[in-house]
């Protein structure tokens, strides 16, 4: 019997993860608290919420202007930056230059720059300036593309913003280095905040930064793992709390934790706990749903606006919602882990072929879709109760940042930009 996309439940998960005795963690396993870089905890959602009057599909479904206009300016000022420190770096030491200019190829090929935006629009939001989280916004691109290179060595994939991958481009060995150096290079940028924003808000975006790294390498090592036993019987909720750590602290939480911090105006932490805590239960559901839609997009996609290689996912093995869903109800399921357990090299395009076809089949991919709207219209709730965050925030005096849109109504436009992008 084939079943289509049920009511969206995040439930308790059960994954063998090593024990870990910490209050605010897990301990035995169990994945419903997600612990906080400043301690306490928040939970995954018992219950998604039904979507309520989803948006009509033919209507715009976010202010282009908006994130046009945002992530542009965004995308000038933080490869302005990134350029001006590499560039500074190689001087002062009299660097190696070739590595120099291989360091500045992920960063300056037309990413859309989310991580940086976000959290320079949550600084504006709480009344801070553009200008004085910028090196940090720097520092989180860099990070994002060091993740990139070695993610992209891990999981063998050929095709990055529409270019091929730096290890095909450069060798394996070259490529490491360069994602070596990128980390390096970001660690620098973040030292440079002493001047912007003070030693104990450097303290602090430091200790975010550092356990945001921590959560992704343990997402995917999961990941990793699921690929290399070709793991079947995941759940939904296997697949969020992966997804939690290899994607949603990086991409979401952390930004936006960041920008708060850095836009507050004191280093006391005590008075942002609610603040954070909401925020980042904001950026865990909105950062699933992102997650989702991109995974729906490596197999509905094409490579001129996706800009990775199509259906690269199902090549690589990785167990996505879809994935893990058509497994569980496909008369096939065995045939699939088959195809899965070969080797990237040896899979054919009809295999493939063969698996996105029960994906449809057996509702794989509404699925995916259902669960995706669902979540980011909890996230737009949970967005709405936010009043901590300012309207609007317009330029100061002596604040030097091109656009005064880049605040809450940047961050409102995301929900949605989240899901109807690329479609």
């Amino acid at each position: 019997m084939v079943k289509t996309a049920p009511e969206v439940k995040v439930e308790q998960t059960q994954v063998n993860q090593p024990k870990q005795d910490d209050s605010n963690g897990w301990s035995g396993g169990k994945a419903t608290n997600i612990p906080l870089p400043n301690g306490g905890s928040i939970q995954l959602p018992d219950e998604a919420e039904s979507i309520v009057n989803p948006p009509d599909a033919e209507k715009p479904q976010f202010d282009k202007t908006i994130i046009n206009e945002t992530l542009q300016q965004s995308r000038q000022a933080i490869t302005g930056r990134i350029m001006q420190f590499i560039d500074f770096k190689r001087d002062i030491s009299g660097g190696y230059a070739p590595l120099y200019e291989m360091l500045k190829d992920y960063p300056f090929r037309k990413g859309k720059m989310l991580r940086p935006t976000m959290c320079i629009s949550a600084a504006r939001a709480m009344g801070g300036m553009g200008d004085r989280a910028l090196t940090t916004a720097a520092a989180l691109e860099l990070y994002h593309n060091a993740f990139l290179i070695h993610d992209d060595i891990e999981d063998g994939s050929e095709s990055r913003r529409g270019k091929e991958t730096l290890h095909h481009a450069i060798g394996v060995a070259r490529a490491i280095n360069v994602g070596d150096a990128t980390n390096v290079l970001a660690v620098g940028l973040l030292l440079e905040n002493l001047s912007a924003i003070g030693i104990q808000k450097t303290l602090n975006v430091l200790h975010e930064i550092e356990f945001m790294a921590q959560q992704s390498v343990e997402g995917q090592a999961m990941e990793l793992d699921w690929v290399a036993n070709n793991t079947g019987q995941l759940t939904d909720q296997d697949y969020f709390t992966m997804c939690v750590k290899k994607t949603c602290w990086y991409t979401f939480m952390t930004p936006l934790r960041i920008g708060l911090i850095i836009g507050h105006p004191t280093a006391n932490l005590t008075e942002l706990v609610k603040p954070l805590a909401d925020i980042t239960r904001f950026g865990m559901i909105l950062g699933i749903a992102f997650q989702i839609q991109d995974d729906l997009l490596n197999i509905l996609g094409d490579l001129k606006t996706y800009g990775k290689e199509i259906g690269g996912d199902i090549y690589e093995g990785k167990r996505t919602i879809m994935l893990n869903h058509v497994i569980a109800n496909s008369n096939a399921a065995d045939r699939i882990l088959e195809i899965l357990a070969l080797p990237r090299e040896q899979k054919k395009a009809e295999q493939i072929e063969f698996i996105l076809e029960e994906m449809k089949r057996c509702g794989s991919i509404d699925h995916g879709w259902y669960l995706a709207r669902t979540l980011a219209n909890q996230a737009d709730n949970i967005f709405e109760s936010m009043d901590f965050l300012k309207p609007e925030s317009p330029l100061q005096p002596g604040e030097n940042w091109g656009s005064s849109l880049q605040d809450r109504r940047f961050l409102k436009q995301l929900i949605n930009y989240v899901i109807y992008r690329n479609l």
